[in-house]
């Protein structure tokens, strides 16, 4: 698609502007006296981004011919290219902000969506000279939901060509429910609507109000979608529907929308302004001829020399054909009829979600015929004619026949078992396993991955004893192929020739559908070939099973009979990259798509032969009149969920109903019929007569306690949100405000409508449902006219249970009152005052204490009526607790006396939230399965959890590991876990929980991960399964008495093992390497490794559970590659790890390490910590004593210093390489120092360490802009987890500066001694000293480094932790502990505060704290320095570098145009 140009030659050069995006490339030229568009081409790259370009410099060269151009290039496939071809690189949100502020006098925000990512820009207006200035920029991460990459999978979906979507998108008139988060998640939602038959029309505009949703929740993170609003980019160019339901959603008049004359062309444009403004000087006219030559010699090719390299899938050709022959499939031959003949058989229904399967079976078990097709969204059609045409050919051949009996399975197995009369029926993992019983009797292990699930199941003679579904997303499916093999233009049966094509495997880890694109864009512009991304694929879908699904490091469990099926599993490549990581031969079911189907066939014959009266199947001579009504949209009439149901009326005389979330949507009729209310009745009886706690808690929770009556009334309404600790500590607040004399209101339970008022409100995308619910219930509680909000941040509680370390509360529990305060205030928002007072409750009288002092501060009420009533709040919290235990009691007395079963669901209380839990109680209730929650277990509080591997910080976690345990021991209970996506700390619980539960009575718990999607049917399918294998466990009697549990680290550091080599991991290496020196100081040979970076983080990855945060696995990681390395002893080898105890995942570093370490095959290797309680006594022969502390608490300033001069020094040496030689230098004087004379010698080795960098010339005259990298302490220090990024900005014009080690360490003490000193928290003596002394030691640890640093020239007094605590006060206050708690905010103020504007904030993506202290606090710092450029950036082990340059890029180009 091109634009013609004009003939006139331009002496100066032509701008233009070339944006190469994930799909596409543009080219935009302008008109060097208007700034027009002169000359524009847009065309699809089809992954070859190289010859696109080349191409575009050909039309180029032919439309102008002898012109010069001054080219700069955008878009996240260009910066390789712009480095080889030496032109300037503008990032592409810069680029496009630029191409804005040339064409519009007054914008508000723009959004751009491309093919695999989303922006959105924020402008301001100078109120002095009216110019539009950027105020913020946002970019999607590695995640392209809601992109055009999703609209093209959606269609594929609906079969429909993308240039159509808008048009059908059109017609639609009933929005349904779809995650937006990307294309796999919204699979899953729309397929099951589709195979309903709900209209296209409706599913394509549904995907439209998915696409607004993510982009609005995924990027505004709080800031304010200001209008009027520009709409840009191809996805928004050619589907103005979608811009409609934009405009909708964001309440937009016509003329707050603006959009481009060609949108698409607008990031090309904004290039080729930056060509004429801010590279002008580096834009030299250059004629497209010499750059396309030169780009045909490949030397653009600049990201291959550290790629990492991967072998073929075979060595020879001799080994290829030895593998195909040993998995060579049967042909199945149907079959043949004969005239006369009547054939009586079993037909067995495999409805997927993807694909309609069918077999036929006679009575010896015998194949007789089978059939597989797509669904077409028309499951029951195609079915009823494959059916017939079956029919038909036994006719032709004169013969007859018969169907004995019918069953069903699968996604659609309620709809074909009522559509056609099928008389059995049964959850899809039994009949997956049933088939696998008949081809291998002695299967030990079942991997089944079809179209979009994945089914794991572990056999014990063809009895489950353990089964793992994919949970929503589907990421590694079939589907996951096909969609990539069709962008390469691969057809599906070609893949696996493909893959075993290629001789270079490209490299792409286990990421999801859309975490992969960022990871194939940077391998496709490194050169490598369709084939090599198919191999690379092949493997990456078997790395995600065993990651991310299965999440299983020691594959002894698998056994030695492992069977795979399944339709992904026809694909020969995904076989052998199987087998390449389990490193055994594995048996290919010798049907894999069928199995399902077979597997039905064989129950069912089973079944007739029990019960062959039971006939109710269409017969096959009246299916000709088989038909359906089918009624969509109906509203269910029943509660406020008013789902909306798709109704099936079947010629049969069955009906069958889908979309509603409870029984009652079951029923049709108007509810005032009474015929109707009858039902209703009949099944709310049939519902309260199963033991549902989950209600009865919430009924517990809401009722009113006595109080006793206010000194007076306080005329003064406050509102409560129905969120997070609420839902745990409601009796206790309701009665204290009501007995103070306030009027009490909390917001509407929670809805759909209600979560999606507030997401644009959310500041970090990927923080847990719980918490993005409350910004939607702030805005109902403001609709309810309230005079003020309370939210009260509680750090701390006293522990409920067995262990006194259970203190602590979820990082983003307590800290989501700040979050509030932070970037969705009330009081600025609506004026309602918003009252988050910050609270430490170690014990009983702390509560007092504070609450009085509170309570007379904000409202003057006297101290006796504030006391009087906190003991009225605690009887009521009592009462509470006590009512649901004796609830629990009666329930597990009744299922022991019945000889019935009861399950735990156990779940954080704010999961007890209907919306959040998606029912799940009800699920369990109506199957008529009593259903208790963790708190409601009667004893759990006085369960004996030493025994657990974990150090217990956490009432909740205690609840849920000691219900656990009594789940494990008592024959009358199961259980089941429910984990929110995206909680780190409930990854490490469920591995614990499934460890103790087997090693107690081999019982196998179902961990259920959820989130905001709607996946009730893939919910149910888990749960089906997880009761089917139960009921096969308790049908075989086996009565087990429970064992008790053992030593969690059986293996010790002793005395006698001091002479062992111990391994210390990289936090930064200067601190490894100081750790390392004072542990010899106290006769440990202690060794620090070297910085891990690829090995470490794929180790990392198989051994720590991957929704563990990205440090805890490269930690590990180095750790176990340098093991599995040979360079040590292993029977002479331990590991240091540090420990802290808190809510932070580093608490558990030494649990995760002890078990990745026992699944390595490293069982004999021991641990150490820092930790001197050692509860756990995991090293009884070392406490790291007062004198080693002190030690560390002297050197950390130390290395600080020199990092600090390194980093001032290097970005200015005039001999390259001299300042990292010299900082090496002067380690080593101070460690050797710090090792052989402690803080003395360490002293003199920093003396002599100031001396060697003062020593390295440097010229500072012209200095650069500087960047401030926080976050995450391990993230900052550790440049292989980092990706090196400060090398990176360095090599991009910055001076970097980092936050300081000794303030990560120091943090700990001085927060616990400032609410000693300030709030007097009940604390022992001995802590209180501890902490005092502690902080005084850091004081005159950095008094010490000050007076010697000193004598450098570029030294300067850093900020002591007082300084930042009262700058960062504020937003954080200083006695709040999260994560690095208050030194992001005080770090980047205190450097905002001396000029710097450039902020980096690292996270390990989910981590917890972040949420609250990291992106929770930028709009708040904005406010303060509008012009401050914020940019936070995710990790994980599978992060590109590619994504993360995108986005650092964002930020070179703002500093630079700033």
């Amino acid at each position: 698609m091109t634009e013609q140009p004009t003939t006139q030659q331009f002496s100066q050069g032509l701008a233009a502007g070339i944006d190469i995006g994930s799909t596409t490339t543009k080219v935009a030229v302008l008109d060097p006296e208007n700034g027009n568009l002169l000359y524009a081409d847009y065309r699809r790259h089809h992954a070859d981004q190289v010859h696109s370009v080349v191409t575009i410099l050909e039309e180029l060269e032919n439309a102008f011919p002898g012109q010069t151009f001054r080219i700069c290039l955008t878009g996240s496939g260009a910066k390789p290219i712009a480095e080889g071809l030496d032109l300037p690189f503008a990032q592409e949100v810069a680029a496009n902000a630029a191409a804005i502020r040339q064409r519009y006098r007054k914008v508000g925000s723009a959004i751009e969506l491309g093919g695999q990512d989303a922006k959105m820009i924020f402008f301001q207006t100078d109120p002095g000279t009216g110019a539009i200035n950027v105020a913020d920029m946002r970019m999607n991460g590695s995640c392209a939901g809601g992109t055009g990459a999703f609209i093209d999978e959606i269609a594929t979906l609906l079969k429909v060509p993308v240039e159509q979507f808008n048009d059908l998108a059109a017609q639609g008139s009933c929005v349904y429910d779809i995650s937006g988060r990307c294309g796999v998640y919204a699979k899953t939602d729309i397929q099951p609507l589709l195979n309903q038959g709900v209209a296209k029309a409706d599913l394509a505009l549904s995907a439209f109000h998915a696409i607004a949703k993510q982009t609005i929740g995924g990027l505004a993170q709080g800031l304010e979608i200001t209008r009027p609003v520009v709409f840009e980019g191809g996805p928004l160019t050619f589907n103005p529907v979608l811009v409609q339901v934009f405009a909708q959603r964001l309440q937009l008049a016509e003329e707050e929308v603006l959009m481009p004359p060609r949108p698409e062309l607008m990031v090309a444009c904004g290039a080729a302004v930056c060509a004429e403004t801010i590279f002008r000087g580096d834009c030299v006219p250059t004629l497209p001829g010499e750059l396309r030559k030169r780009l045909q010699n490949g030397s653009f090719r600049t990201g291959q020399k550290n790629a990492p390299v991967s072998r073929p899938f075979f060595a020879s050709p001799e080994e290829q054909a030895a593998f195909e022959k040993r998995h060579a499939k049967p042909v199945l031959t149907p079959h043949a009829p004969k005239p006369g003949e009547e054939v009586r058989a079993y037909l067995g229904i495999d409805s997927g979600s993807t694909t309609t399967k069918f077999v036929l079976m006679d009575d010896q078990e015998n194949l007789l015929d089978s059939f597989y097709a797509s669904n077409a969204g028309e499951p029951l059609k195609v079915a009823k004619r494959a059916l017939l045409a079956l029919r038909d050919r036994y006719r032709a051949a004169g013969a007859r026949l018969q169907i004995l009996a019918a069953g069903t399975t699968g996604y659609g197995e309620m709809l074909f078992a009522k559509a056609f009369g099928a008389e059995y029926h049964t959850v899809e993992t039994v009949a997956h396993a049933r088939a696998a019983k008949k081809y291998v009797q002695d299967a030990t292990f079942l991997l089944d991955i079809g179209g979009q699930d994945m089914k794991a199941m572990w056999l014990d003679h063809g009895i489950i004893t353990n089964i793992l579904v994919n949970e929503a997303c589907s990421s590694g499916c079939g589907s996951f192929l096909e969609n990539f093999a069709s962008s390469l233009g691969i057809p599906t049966k070609e893949i696996a020739g493909a893959a075993f094509a290629s001789r270079q495997p490209a490299v792409l880890g286990s990421r999801c559908t859309v975490f992969m694109n960022s990871s194939i864009i940077t391998e496709q512009r490194n050169g490598k070939s369709a084939q090599d991304i198919m191999a690379g694929l092949c493997r990456s879908i078997v790395e995600n099973v065993f990651t991310k699904v299965i999440r299983l490091s020691n594959l002894d469990s698998l056994g030695d009979r492992i069977v795979v099926q399944g339709g992904t599993f026809e694909n020969n490549a995904v076989l052998r990259a199987l087998e390449e990581y389990t490193g055994r031969e594995v048996i290919r079911a010798p049907y894999p798509g069928l199995m399902g189907a077979i597997g039905m066939a064989l129950i069912t014959r089973e079944r007739y032969h029990e019960h062959p009266e039971n006939r109710t199947f269409l017969d096959l001579d009246t299916l000709d009149d088989f038909s359906y009504h089918q009624e969509e949209n109906a509203p269910c009439p029943f509660c406020t969920n008013h789902c909306k149901r798709t109704i099936l009326r079947f010629s049969n005389g069955n009906s069958w109903i889908t979309n509603n979330r409870c029984e009652r949507g079951e029923i049709l009729g108007d509810p005032k019929d009474a015929a109707v209310r009858e039902q209703l009745q009949a099944h709310r009886q049939k519902a309260d007569a199963v033991p549902n706690l989950y209600r009865e808690r919430e009924k517990l929770l809401l009722q009113d306690y006595p109080c006793p009556a206010p000194a007076k009334d306080r005329g003064i309404t406050i509102g409560i949100p129905r969120v997070l600790s609420f839902w745990e500590t409601l009796p206790f607040w309701h009665t204290f405000l009501r007995a103070l004399g306030f009027r009490v209101v909390l917001s509407d339970p929670s809805t759909r409508a209600l979560y999606e008022s507030g997401i644009s409100a959310v500041t970090s995308d990927t923080v847990c449902f719980p918490a993005k619910l409350v910004h939607g219930h702030l805005r109902n509680l403001a609709g309810k006219k309230v005079d003020r909000i309370f939210m009260p941040a509680v750090t701390t509680v006293p522990s409920e249970n067995t262990q006194q370390t259970s203190r602590s509360m979820c990082a983003v529990v307590k800290g989501y009152p700040l979050v509030v305060g932070n970037s969705d205030n009330p009081e600025k928002l609506w004026g309602i005052p918003y009252d988050a007072p910050l609270f430490h409750w170690y014990t009983e009288g702390d509560c007092e204490k504070q609450l009085k002092q509170y309570m007379k501060d904000t409202f003057a009420i006297p101290a006796e009526e504030t006391l009087a009533a906190i003991r009225a709040a605690l009887e009521a919290e009592k009462s509470f607790h006590t009512a649901l235990k004796t609830r629990g009691r009666q329930v597990l007395d009744q299922v022991t006396r019945d000889n019935r079963f009861a399950v735990v669901l156990a779940s954080r209380p704010y999961q007890n939230d209907a919306l959040v839990n998606h029912e799940l109680p009800e699920l369990f209730a109506g199957m008529g399965i009593p259903v208790l929650t963790a708190d409601a277990v009667p004893g759990v509080e006085d369960v004996d959890l030493s025994m657990s591997r974990l150090d217990i910080v956490n009432n909740f976690h205690a609840r849920m590991l000691g219900s656990a345990i009594q789940a494990a021991r008592d024959p009358h209970l199961e259980y089941v876990q429910i984990v929110s996506f995206g909680c780190g700390h409930d990854a490490y619980l469920s591995d614990e929980i499934t460890r103790m539960m087997k090693e107690i009575s081999g019982k196998i718990p179902l961990i259920l991960k959820v989130d905001e999607s709607d996946i009730q049917g893939p919910l149910r399918i888990r749960v089906r399964s997880f009761l089917e294998t139960v009921a096969m466990r308790r049908s075989r009697e086996e009565v087990c008495t429970p064992r008790p549990l053992g030593d969690p680290y059986p293996v010790k550091f002793e005395k006698k093992d001091r002479q062992k080599t111990v391994l210390v991991p990289n936090t930064s290496h200067a601190f490894c390497r100081l750790l390392s020196a004072v542990f010899c100081t106290q006769g440990i040979r202690a060794v620090p490794l070297a910085v891990g970076r690829e090995d470490a983080i794929r180790m990392g990855k198989r051994y720590v559970h991957n929704d563990i945060c990205f440090p805890a696995q490269i930690v590990i990681g180095e750790v176990l590659a340098a093991l599995q390395s040979g360079q040590y002893d292993l029977d002479n080898t331990a590991v240091a790890m540090a420990k802290y105890i808190g809510d932070c995942r580093l608490t558990h570093y030494s649990a995760l390490l002890r078990k990745a370490l026992d699944d390595a095959g490293f069982a004999q290797v021991p641990i150490l910590t820092n930790d001197d309680q050692d509860a756990h006594h995991i090293h009884p022969g070392f406490r790291l004593n007062l004198l080693s502390s002190v030690r560390i608490a002297f050197g950390l300033p130390m290395i600080d210093a020199l990092e600090e001069l390194l980093r001032k020094i290097r970005p200015y040496e005039l001999e390259r390489g001299a300042a990292n030689r010299a900082f090496d230098e002067a380690m080593d004087a101070l460690v050797d120092g710090m090792e052989h004379g402690g803080v003395r010698g360490a002293t003199e080795g920093f003396r002599k360490g100031i001396a060697i960098l003062k020593a390295v010339p440097y010229d500072r005259s012209m200095l650069r802009p500087r960047v401030l990298i926080v976050g995450e302490y391990l993230l900052n220090f550790h440049p292989g987890a980092n990706r090196d990024i400060e090398a990176y900005l360095e090599r991009n014009g910055f001076e970097i500066i980092e936050a300081r080690m000794t303030d990560v360490i120091q943090k700990t003490y001085f927060y616990q001694d400032s609410q000693i000193r300030e709030q007097h928290v009940g604390r022992p003596v001995t802590e209180k000293a501890w902490y005092r002394t502690a902080d005084r030691l850091f004081d005159m640890a950095h008094d010490l480094t000050d007076r010697i640093a000193a004598d450098h020239p570029l030294y300067e007094k850093p900020a002591r932790i007082q300084d930042l605590a009262r700058m960062s006060d504020p937003i954080i206050p200083h006695t709040f502990d999260a994560g690095e708690g208050i030194l992001i905010p005080g770090e980047i103020l205190h450097h905002a505060e001396k000029g710097c504007r450039a902020f980096v904030i690292l996270q390990p993506f989910g981590c917890l704290p972040n949420h609250v202290v990291g992106r929770g606090i930028t709009k708040k710092i904005k406010e303060q320095y509008p012009d401050a450029q914020i940019l936070p950036l995710d990790y994980d082990p599978d992060v590109s570098f590619a994504n993360i340059e995108n986005r650092l890029q964002m930020l070179v180009m703002n500093i630079r145009r700033g």
